[in-house]
């Protein structure tokens, strides 16, 4: 992604109107980054297009306060043409870069000797690191709900067989169910009535129900 500040037009219009002297310092306001989840600012490179109208030998700079980034000293070509200066932290540091850095970047040229180095560009990009955006699928699982005959309760209790391996649903009308593992023990569970509850998985073992006579227990296997 980039974000530029331009000296003149887009695209650059050569010479009509340029930028030069013995130094320069073009200051690069950087258009909003605005990160979205998990982006992170990897890299920022300053850009110039700049090219040599005599005989000058220059550098580029990248300088966010006192510490500065730059190219090394060579000769500028008679055409226009754009260098970079690549800086993964910030100058001077070991620092990812932050929006605050690239408010204060500076992107400039030196002229190391000679003259006539005219720039008609500046800005500089912003590399950023976008995590994949995965889809989530949902899962698609038979239910295999299958409605047993209700039970009318008759006080005592009434075993219900259940398949290995399946889940027991149970939903009293009108009363509480007590659930038992063996009959005449100890209820090991109450189901109040007309609520939904799930039993399960089964190891294949018997279930014992027990409410007031005349309770319709809705049962089912999934």
């Amino acid at each position: 992604m980039d974000y530029w500040q331009y000296v003149s037009q887009v695209p650059h219009d050569g010479d009509s109107t340029y930028l030069e002297g013995s130094y320069g310092t073009f200051n690069v306001n950087v258009a909003n980054v605005a990160l979205g989840p998990g982006e992170r600012i990897v890299a920022v490179a300053a850009a110039l297009c700049w090219r040599n109208s005599y005989s000058a030998f220059g550098q580029g700079f990248l300088r966010v306060g006192a510490a500065m980034q730059s190219t090394n000293s060579f000769y500028v070509p008679p055409t226009y043409d754009t260098n970079y200066v690549l800086a993964r932290t910030v100058p001077g540091t070991t620092r990812a870069w932050l929006k605050a850095d690239l408010d204060a970047a500076l992107v400039g040229g030196n002229v190391n000797g000679g003259y006539g180095l005219r720039c008609t560009q500046a800005g500089v990009h912003v590399l950023l690191h976008t995590p994949p955006v995965v889809p989530l699928e949902p899962k698609e699982q038979a239910m295999n709900f299958q409605a047993m005959e209700p039970l009318t309760a008759n006080g005592s209790d009434q075993p219900v067989e259940v398949p290995r391996g399946a889940t027991l649903v149970v939903h009293p009308l009108a009363a509480n169910v007590e659930v038992r593992d063996v009959a005449g023990g100890t209820a090991k569970l109450t189901i109040p009535a007309d609520s939904m509850v799930m039993l399960g998985p089964s190891y294949g073992q018997t279930v014992y129900l027990k409410a007031t006579a005349g309770t319709v227990i809705e049962l089912a296997v999934t």
